[in-house]
């Protein structure tokens, strides 16, 4: 059996249809099943973010120890000295935070931008960074006031 001209077109067009249709059904079912692994994702990051948080106890400098003490009640040089210390506190928070942001950008952002907003992964690994960042940094700040109470006990032992 010959086919003319036009029942080679329709048997083209019939091939085409067919692996069109089953080239959109893979791809829809591609789509599917990352869109399914996003929102497991979404959802695991969901309920890592549900739950009772630890408050923990604030470092950050008292101006005023105590308490029945007002500002007025200090001289000149012990406000100059909590001055000080006021400003040394935010230059080094200044200073931790602009360590902190070059420190977790080279890592978890490429040289060459491919978006203009932050990927999924670049989003979890910046979290993840700034969080052992300030974790590390919270823990050598409890060493550092443990190893300054050592030393003033033992100034204190030795009658310095």
């Amino acid at each position: 059996m010959r086919l003319g001209h036009l029942g080679k077109i329709g048997i083209g067009w019939g091939i085409i249809s067919v692996l069109g249709i089953g080239a959109f059904v893979a791809s829809k079912q591609s789509v599917d099943k990352n869109r399914y692994e996003n929102m497991k994702i979404r959802e695991r990051m969901r309920q890592s973010n549900v739950g009772h948080y630890e408050v923990k106890e604030s470092r950050r400098f008292d101006p005023n120890p105590n308490p029945t003490m007002s500002m007025a009640d200090l001289n000149a040089a012990q406000q100059a000295k909590l001055q000080l210390m006021q400003e040394m506190e935010i230059e080094m928070m200044s200073d931790l935070y602009s360590r902190m942001t070059q420190a977790c950008h080279k890592k978890c952002i490429p040289p060459k931008y491919g978006d203009s907003e932050l990927g999924k992964g670049e989003s979890v690994c910046i979290d993840r960074c700034v969080a052992k960042y300030l974790e590390v940094h919270e823990r050598i700040g409890k060493k550092l006031t443990a190893m300054s109470a050592q030393d003033e006990d033992l100034k204190k032992k030795m009658g310095v």
